[in-house]
């Protein structure tokens, strides 16, 4: 069978669009790049998404050769770390270059898919179309455009299946040792390459068999090629024994090596389904998630292709397409977690690849068919992919474009230095909080006047040296109160340090009660107001700061009222135009029945103004929800709105 691979004749097809498979190649890979770098991630990852749960930690890692989560990824930082780093000196940040390393690898992939399709004998504009097709899925798209490890993985499957498949055609001895290189790589990146064996296997057994006597004679050398990939491993305790500033878990360490390395996720991914139920549940989940990356009329038409299309394909190729194709869906089956995880949107990569194959099968089949059948299939892959262009880049953009990070960043900013001149402590939990943060601090000399600490810290020390505790305000979400006086073995007082920042601290800051304190307010509840503050955080927002303080003990839960008025008092609901309520003061985490006597607690509120609105005042008050469910508000206290400064000629 006359293969298309970069050994066969440098042109082909002389009818229509003819030119070379590695002209398709580099065409398909450089299209491919274009496309991921014109929607890379420019800045420290800020999305939730599933997509991104890595990215922050991969960003922060590479540009300080450090390693990463588990499995380690061995061989994927240690050369990313070499590209991030080049790239920086050339003035490039380490979060986009860290995004261009992943879009690299991606270029590699479509790349090698290209490769793997002409293999098949089909046209090399077809194969060229197809492969990029798979680069403009949703899961592809997204993985080449952040810091992940899924393109170098779809990389190393596209190679392996190359290899296996000229091994199986020709039986020459340089693919086996390409093989068992290959698949050491492979198993040592990313244990979920166990789940091509079968499909491999079926590929290269008849040859095995045939050249027993070869592969016996070759096994010391075929073991040694597959170590290598193990090998890769010994990065990890040389960059802890180097004194890298950044480390998962404990790669110095025998058990923290060795988990490492052992590690294959199954204790914390794989769940077998319990019932039937739960087996349709999974099932409908993936069906969701593979539609999300092509549409249904292409996966159905691809997997046709696969079974039944381009018929001179050896049965055997085919089935073992079908096998990688059906144990990557099993996988994906026992990984679904009940919602869209990361682990099933890399799983599903190769599913649809192996339907991206199916379809070049189907338009090659058309087009021996009859050429005008195969043109309008060729012009249909075409038109699939500008839908898909057209209808993935926005969720694309939407992942590498979100601003939380900055806007995290920003507020970490705004924390203005303590009253009383003390260092203070930022405390961040392990995950996109502290990856943004430390990544500002680092590489973006921002921060400067905080230090920044993860969440295992010995944090009795820090508040018993005079350091003060500063956390943002989601992380008592993770961490409660009830946490931190458990820990701590006392109870805490809150106050709000700026937006979303609160201190915690074990004793409350007191001043004497005095009613007929200069400028304070009483609220007629037991809390008096000593001192508040607006400003203009930008054009369209204002920043309340409020000092409350406890008049007597045992005080009642109350809730806050913050307004903004245009008229003073308001006499109709539109008169109010923005609020920042709140369950209980500091962020909600604080209820003033906590409160001692005499405790004082600064509280920041946010309001966003909407353009144009004429301003009459801040209006402040406390308020109880009766059991009739009435409203029994405490005084009221108006403050009025400064000009804007940014709204000055």
């Amino acid at each position: 069978m006359k293969t298309l691979t970069l050994e066969s004749t440098p042109r082909i097809f002389r009818s229509g669009w003819s030119f070379s498979p590695k002209a398709a190649i580099i065409t398909s890979a450089l299209v491919a790049f274009i496309i991921f770098v014109t929607t890379c991630q420019f800045g420290i990852n800020g999305s939730q998404h599933p997509y991104t749960t890595d990215v922050g930690e991969i960003q922060n890692a590479l540009p300080r050769w450090g390693t990463i989560h588990y499995t380690g990824y061995p061989l994927f930082t240690a050369l990313g770390s070499i590209f991030v780093t080049l790239l920086h000196a050339l003035g490039i940040s380490p979060a986009l270059a860290s995004s261009l390393y992943a879009a690299a690898w991606g270029a590699v992939s479509i790349g090698l898919l290209t490769n793997l399709i002409l293999a098949f004998e089909v046209r090399p504009l077809i194969a060229v179309i197809s492969a990029v097709l798979f680069a403009l899925t949703t899961s592809m798209w997204v993985f080449a455009s952040v810091a992940e490890v899924h393109t170098m993985t779809m990389a190393l499957t596209f190679a392996i299946l190359f290899v296996a498949l000229r091994y199986k055609r020709t039986g020459h001895k340089k693919y086996l040792y390409w093989l068992a290189f290959l698949a050491g790589q492979g198993l040592a990146h990313q244990r979920a390459f166990v789940f091509m064996g079968l499909g491999l296997l079926l590929l290269v057994i008849g040859q095995l068999f045939a050249q027993w006597r070869v592969v016996l004679r070759k096994l010391p050398i075929l073991i040694g090629l597959a170590l290598l990939g193990p090998l890769t491993y010994l990065y990890l305790p040389f960059r802890a024994t180097a004194g890298a500033d950044w480390l998962f878990s404990s790669p110095g360490t025998w058990n923290g090596f060795w988990a490492l390395f052992l590690d294959n996720k199954t204790d914390r991914i794989v769940e077998l389904p319990q019932s039937m139920a739960d087996w349709w549940q999974r099932l409908q989940g993936l069906v969701g998630v593979l539609h999300d990356d092509l549409p249904w009329l292409l996966l159905l038409l691809g997997f046709i292709g696969l079974l039944f299309a381009l018929r001179r394909v050896h049965w055997v190729e085919r089935v073992s397409l079908i096998l990688i194709a059906a144990s990557y869906t099993a996988l994906s089956l026992i990984i679904w977690i009940g919602r869209v995880g990361e682990a099933v949107l890399a799983a599903k990569l190769t599913v649809i690849a192996m339907a991206i194959i199916g379809l070049a099968f189907m338009a090659q089949s058309l087009w021996e068919r009859k050429v005008i059948y195969g043109r309008i299939a060729t012009a249909g892959l075409l038109a699939a992919g500008g839908f898909l262009y057209i209808s993935n880049s926005p969720v694309v953009l939407a992942v590498t474009r979100d601003p939380s990070a900055q806007q995290l960043i920003e507020q970490a900013a705004r924390i203005p230095p303590a009253e009383d001149g003390q260092p203070s402590t930022l405390m961040a939990m392990w995950g996109n909080d502290y990856w943004q943060l430390t990544y500002a601090q680092t590489f973006q000399n921002q921060l400067s006047n905080l230090t920044l600490l993860k969440h295992d810290r010995n944090f009795h020390k820090i508040l018993n040296q005079g350091t003060h505790l500063l956390v943002l305000d989601h992380t008592f979400y993770e961490r409660p109160v009830e946490w931190w006086q458990d820990y701590l073995g006392s109870p805490i007082h809150l106050s709000a340090r700026s937006e979303g920042i609160v201190e915690i601290a074990k004793q409350p800051k007191l001043l004497p009660v005095d009613p007929e304190r200069v400028g304070g307010f009483q609220l007629g509840n037991g809390i008096a107001i000593l001192d508040t503050d607006v400003t203009w955080a930008s054009d369209d927002t204002l920043f309340v700061t409020v000092d409350w303080q406890s008049q007597q003990d045992q005080l009642a839960d109350y809730s806050v009222a913050v307004h903004l008025v245009t008229q003073d008092p308001p006499t109709a609901p539109e008169h109010v135009i923005a609020q920042a309520d709140s369950a209980h003061p500091v962020d909600g985490w604080y209820p003033t029945s906590r409160w001692v006597k005499g405790e004082v607690v600064q509280d920041v509120y946010s309001l966003t103004v909407p353009p144009g609105a004429k301003l009459a005042a801040v209006r402040i008050s406390m308020y109880q929800v009766l059991a009739d469910g009435q409203f029994q508000n405490s005084q009221w206290l108006s403050i009025p709105v400064p000009p804007s400064p940014h709204l000055q000629p």
